[in-house]
C-alpha cells in the first residue's frame, strides 16, 4: 500500500467511525437513558470492557477514574451516569460541537460537547467527553475509553486543555 492509499482508509476510517457514533452509537444511548423500562445491555454492544472511564464531577457520586473490567461493571458505571439524568427528566442529547480524529485506519479519537436535556430543552448538564474507539476484526466500531468533565463551552477548542511542548 503506497502513503496516498494509507491516508485514503485513514480518511475513510475517520468518515465511518463518525457515522457509527453519531446515527448508531448515540440513538442508542439516549433511547437507554431517556427510557427506564429499555435494556441498559444494550451500550454493551457500544461500550467494550475492559473500558476505561474517566469523569470530572463536582458531584463525588458521579466522579469516577477506573476500569470496568467486565459487562456487569460497565452496566454499573453506565447506570450511575443515567440515573441521575432519568431523575432530571432528561429526554435528548443536543451535540453543540464535535470532532472526529482518525489515528488510523482502525482507531479515532471523537471529542463531543454534550448537552443533556428535557423535552422542553432545559438543559441538565453540559459536558466535554473524549471517546477512544477502535474497530473490531469484524468491521464494527466499539468504545474502548470515556473522559469526561462537565463544561460551559459550546466549542470543542474551549472545552479541552492541550499542551505544545
Amino acid at each position: 500500500m503506497d502513503l496516498q492509499q494509507y491516508k485514503d482508509n485513514v480518511a475513510r476510517a475517520a468518515e465511518e467511525a463518525c457515522d457509527w457514533f453519531f446515527h448508531q452509537y448515540l440513538p442508542a444511548w439516549t433511547a437507554v437513558a431517556a427510557d427506564p423500562s429499555a435494556d441498559p445491555r444494550v451500550v454493551l454492544d457500544f461500550w467494550v470492557p475492559p473500558l476505561s472511564v474517566s469523569r470530572d464531577d463536582p458531584d463525588p457520586a458521579r466522579a469516577l477514574y477506573d476500569w470496568c473490567p467486565d459487562p456487569e461493571s460497565v452496566l454499573v458505571y453506565l447506570a450511575s451516569q443515567q440515573e441521575p439524568l432519568r431523575a432530571a427528566g432528561y429526554t435528548h442529547t443536543d451535540v453543540p460541537d464535535s470532532r472526529v480524529t482518525a489515528y488510523s485506519s482502525h482507531s479515532a479519537g471523537i471529542d463531543v460537547i454534550w448537552s443533556r436535556r428535557t423535552a422542553d430543552n432545559t438543559e441538565i448538564e453540559r459536558l466535554g467527553v473524549h471517546f477512544e474507539v477502535r474497530r473490531h476484526a469484524a468491521g464494527t466500531w466499539r468504545i474502548i475509553a470515556i473522559a469526561s468533565h462537565p463544561t460551559d463551552a459550546d466549542r470543542i477548542a474551549d472545552t479541552f486543555v492541550t499542551v505544545t511542548p
